[in-house]
């Protein structure tokens, strides 16, 4: 029998949400290019500084990968292609990410948020270390696995309200 002879009906679909997959290999023209992808893709379904905020953290992320699961790969014997796959997906309170490679485990310093550095005042800021500052102060239910030689980097991009409470 069908649904209508049951006199069951399907629930109306809920509005279609901007989705965004991509696999890449790791090095850094790809990842710009999968930046550039994903803004064109995802820009009109949030707000710019979700937008912002999403592009940065995801940046910090994937350059870190490449940068150094490259030097891992070389000390590990020989260099194998890596890939990254991303997945992004908006929904009402943001845009839920995450980001899957096969290179070397992350540190488990790098969970763990770190404080923000001392610096006197009127000194230059250094240069680099502030990564997963960055990735912290952005992100909302950051998380992190690894099976196997996958890593994966769960988390989400919050709309600036739920960023504020």
């Amino acid at each position: 029998m069908t649904e209508a002879a049951l006199g069951v009906r399907a629930p109306e679909p809920a509005a279609a949400e901007a989705l965004f997959n991509r696999v890449l290999p790791a090095d850094h023209l790809s990842v710009r290019g999968a930046l550039t992808d994903l803004h064109a893709r995802l820009s009109p379904h949030v707000s710019a500084d979700v937008m912002g905020r999403l592009e940065l953290v995801l940046a910090e992320v994937m350059n870190n990968i490449v940068r150094h699961g490259a030097d891992a790969a070389r000390r590990d014997g020989p260099v194998r292609p890596r890939r990254i796959h991303l997945s992004a997906a908006c929904h009402r309170n943001g845009v839920a990410c995450a980001v899957t490679d096969d290179g070397i485990g992350l540190p488990p310093a790098c969970l763990v948020a770190p404080p923000s550095p001392a610096h006197p005042a009127g000194e230059p800021l250094p240069e680099g270390g502030f990564g997963w500052l960055i990735i912290h102060g952005l992100t909302r239910s950051l998380v992190y696995f690894r099976e196997d030689t996958r890593n994966l980097l769960a988390f989400n991009i919050p709309a600036m309200d739920e960023a504020e409470g």
